[in-house]
């Protein structure tokens, strides 16, 4: 193959199809006898410490769970673990461990740690600190994390349209407990509505033609 130093492509030509020039022969011309494999010392790796971090989460949160019945069962302080151990098992493997999507990794965060703040909330007599303040704030700054990657990757915005559309679906979650009574501080909560609001709107009315057609195209509007 020979390569073209202006248009940076290697062809099959003495000169580029693209630019009409002329090409330099490659210098890499040694013949692979086998293909490129990739790493698989790291993810073996990877593997083993998620296995690693499932068993001691389970352990953990099991042990704790028991030892709770069967000394003071009157007071679940167990579910503080409970709780500490699923987030840690989410954040692992999901969001530090996984090649999952960035997107993805910040819905599922949002959505794990509010499960485990309601839990100690709710562990702790249930003072309503989690859904009343804890929780829209999560909200708010996830929303704020995809808004702001949008922005930056411009020409990856396709492939944020659906986490984005979902922080926006969850941003309305805090007015909906405000109405059903488990929250009790309005303003916190339709501020995080508000916010989400604002947000599909300024996406609808700043973005491309295209980022109008793939919203109407996933609410079938």
């Amino acid at each position: 193959m020979n390569y073209c130093n202006h248009c940076g492509v290697s062809v099959d030509h003495v000169t580029c199809p693209l630019c009409h020039r002329k090409v330099a022969e490659s210098i890499d011309n040694e013949v692979k006898l086998y293909p490129d494999y990739p790493d698989m010392t790291l993810k073996k790796r990877r593997t083993f410490i998620a296995k690693l971090v499932t068993f001691l989460s389970i352990v953990t949160a099991s042990t704790c769970f028991v030892i709770n019945l069967l000394i003071n069962p009157d007071y679940l302080w167990s579910l503080y673990v409970v709780g500490g151990a699923l987030y840690l098992f989410v954040t692992m493997n999901h969001t530090i461990l996984s090649s999952a999507h960035t997107g993805s990794k910040i819905v599922l965060q949002v959505i794990s740690l509010s499960s485990v703040l309601v839990i100690m909330d709710i562990t702790s007599v249930f003072q309503r600190w989690s859904v009343n303040f804890a929780i829209p704030l999560i909200i708010i700054i996830a929303t704020l994390m995809i808004t702001i990657i949008i922005l930056k990757k411009r020409m990856r915005w396709r492939e944020y349209v659906g986490y984005i559309l979902a922080m926006i679906g969850i941003g309305f979650v805090p007015i909906g407990l405000y109405i059903t009574g488990i929250a009790t501080i309005l303003w916190a909560c339709a501020g995080t509505s508000l916010y989400a609001l604002l947000t599909l709107i300024g996406m609808l009315l700043f973005s491309s033609k295209t980022f109008k057609e793939e919203f109407i195209r996933r609410f079938h509007l």
